[in-house]
Parts: C-alpha cells; sequence; structure tokens
C-alpha cells in the first residue's frame, strides 16, 4: 500500500537534510545551525559501505559495472533497516503477535492494493483478516482472556480449544460436514490450465515452460464430490493427487497437490505431501515418465506459500498473471474461512452450505 511510518519519514528528512548541507560549498548554508540530533553513525556505515560494499555485484552484469546509487538512498536504506529491526525484535517479545516472523521464510506476503481494499474487499473481509493475523478475533479463548466469556472449549465440537486456528483448520465436526473441502476446492477452482488440444494467449507464456513440445496435455481433478482414476496405461495406482496433468507424447506428469493448512504448518504439511507420493512418483519413472511433483499451500487466512509461486512460473506464466493468480487464491482461501467463522455458531444440520456472500 505503500504507505510509510511517520517516524521513519521524520529520520529520513532529517538524515537527508544534514548530509545534503553537511556537503555543500556554499558558505552560506555551512554556517546554518546544524541538526546535532540527527544520527551521526549512520554517516560512518555510509563511508563503510561506499569503501567495501557498493562495488560488490549480486546479479549478471559484469564486473566493473555498477548502478550510481546516491547517498541520501543509501542512508535510508539504513534507517528503513534499523526499524524493521527495532519492529522485529519487539514482535519477537509478545505472546501471540508474532506468527509473521515465522512464516517469512516459506509464505510471500499478502500485497494489500487500494484497488483491492476500495473495490475488491468488503470492510468486513478486511477487519477478519487483518484480527486473524493479529490473533485478535473473539474466539472462545481470547474471550475468556478478555474477561468475556467462561468457557474455553469449542462449541462445535466440544473437545478442544476454541482458538480461531482451532476453528479455521482443525475442528473434526467441521472436517467431517465437509466445510474445510468445500475450501480447499474453492482453490483447486482458481487453478486454470491450457484447455486440451490448445495454447494459451502468447503474452501469458515465459520462453520457458515445462507444458511447451507438446499439445496433448489432459487435466484430471479431484474434487470433494468427484474423484478420478490414473489411466492404467500410464499406472495402475490408487493414489490420486488433486491434479494430474499428462502427455503421452512427452511421456511426462505433473502432479499437484494442495494443502490449505494453518500459515506456521505450511513446511510440516509440505513434506508430508511429498513423503506422500513418493511411491507413485516412482512407480511413474519406472514407467518411463518424466515426473514433476509440485506439493503447493494457500493459507487458511489468506497468505500463499512460495511453492505456488514456483509452480507458476514453472507452468510459464508471466509475472503479471502469475500476481494475479495468486490475489485470486488468496481471497477464495480468505473468503471461504470467513464463511467458516461467520458460521461458527449455527447448526451444521445443513450440510455445511454458505451462508453468506462475503464480497
Amino acid at each position: 500500500m505503500n504507505l510509510k511510518r511517520p517516524s521513519e519519514l521524520y529520520k529520513h528528512l532529517r538524515v537527508s537534510k544534514r548530509h545534503i548541507l553537511g556537503k555543500s560549498h556554499d558558505d552560506v548554508v555551512t554556517s546554518l545551525p546544524k541538526d546535532n540530533d540527527a544520527p551521526e553513525l549512520l554517516e560512518s556505515r555510509l563511508q563503510f559501505h561506499k569503501q567495501f560494499m557498493i562495488g560488490a555485484q549480486n546479479n549478471r552484469v559484469g564486473l566493473g559495472s555498477s548502478r550510481k546509487v546516491q547517498d541520501t538512498d543509501i542512508l535510508k536504506s539504513f534507517i528503513r533497516q534499523d526499524e524493521n529491526d527495532k519492529y522485529k525484535i519487539h514482535a519477537m517479545s509478545l505472546e501471540m503477535q508474532n506468527e509473521w516472523l515465522d512464516i517469512g521464510d516459506f509464505c510471500i506476503p499478502l500485497a494489500l492494493k487500494w484497488r483491492t481494499l476500495i473495490h475488491d474487499w468488503s470492510p468486513a473481509l478486511l477487519k477478519f483478516y487483518l484480527n486473524a493475523f493479529q490473533m485478535t478475533l473473539p474466539d472462545q479463548s481470547n474471550l475468556v482472556r478478555w474477561g468475556k466469556g467462561t468457557e474455553k472449549t469449542c462449541y462445535i465440537c466440544g473437545k478442544a480449544v476454541g482458538t480461531a486456528k482451532h476453528l479455521l483448520v482443525g475442528c473434526k465436526v467441521l472436517l467431517d460436514s465437509g466445510q474445510y473441502s468445500r475450501r480447499y476446492d474453492r482453490v483447486l477452482e482458481i487453478i486454470r490450465f491450457v484447455r486440451e488440444g490448445t495454447w494459451a494467449i502468447k503474452s501469458n507464456v515465459k520462453p520457458y515452460s515445462i507444458l511447451k513440445a507438446a499439445s496433448d496435455w489432459t487435466i484430471i481433478m479431484d474434487t470433494y464430490e468427484k474423484q478420478y482414476k490414473i489411466p492404467e496405461d500410464i499406472c495402475a495406482s490408487a493414489s490420486r493427487p488433486d491434479i494430474f496433468l499428462y502427455s503421452r507424447i512427452l511421456k511426462r506428469v505433473v502432479m499437484i497437490e494442495l494443502t490449505v493448512p494453518w500459515e506456521t504448518n505450511i513446511p510440516k504439511d509440505h513434506a508430508i505431501k511429498v513423503n506422500k507420493y513418493y511411491e507413485l512418483t516412482n512407480e511413474l519413472t519406472r514407467n518411463r515418465f518424466i515426473v514433476d511433483l509440485y506439493a503447493v499451500e494457500v493459507g487458511a487466512r489468506g497468505i500463499t506459500a512460495k511453492s505456488l509461486y514456483n509452480l507458476l512460473k514453472d507452468l510459464g506464466l508471466s509475472r503479471t498473471n502469475i500476481n494475479s493468480f495468486l490475489e485470486r487464491t488468496s481471497k477464495a482461501a480468505l473468503v471461504r474461512s470467513f464463511q467458516i467463522w461467520l458460521g461458527r455458531e449455527r447448526n451444521l444440520d445443513s450440510g455445511g452450505e454458505s451462508i453468506t456472500r462475503v464480497s
């Protein structure tokens, strides 16, 4: 959203002003009172950076090639880094609002845009998203903590502590009623491949794609209401990845397994899904098929894992289309989770049908 912290912006202005005035050759300017409270240590860091770091290359432009960087931009980056480190240290001391520190290595932050907030998301959905990540949803556990309730037990299953995490991914009654499966299928519905025997629009495909060199790709999908069976001429197996894509011309198979977990559980669930299809992968390999297995995750609160980005990149989508795809999958998971949250007190005899239209 391109919002800046006022304290950080104020430091940017002070340090930039001090640096510009200090480098001036105008006698009138140099005689002006100096802002002695502005961080002087940043100047020392700047000199060290320019002497030892500025010539280092971290891309493919080659030796001796470097982009001219303004000193003020470097100073601002120091301030931004220091401010972020300060907030991270503070977050580590918090008991509940620190989960975002644990998921940064394997998740892609949700890029909220003004267009999304104004035209795409309802105020209620945004409120749910923010409270879900701050662990401040009025679930039973929090209501007891805040002195607003007396019973912590989940009033749907009556067994576990009624936290938002339990309600959105861990309640057995909701699992058996198909609530989680419907959310899962809704995310799967967002995935759209090239129709069998055709090609996608050229502008949407990068030069590299695992789908290239064949036009006979066939896709079959496993959902809560409809299951499939792998063709016997490809592999005799009872296993069913969520999406099974195959080309007989290329002798190639792409398997995609989706999980919609709590975001902190993504690494563990990813490993479980990869191991789940180890035998199927070996069987396909013995049948002389090239196998690509993608275990992808979309968090229950709408945060996508980097594994999904890697899948879309390998399929040949452009960065613009990848970003659009990630937005759609994020919203699909978040909306279904919001509907589960809104229906937490209602009777489940309706069979898990949607109770409200969120956006």
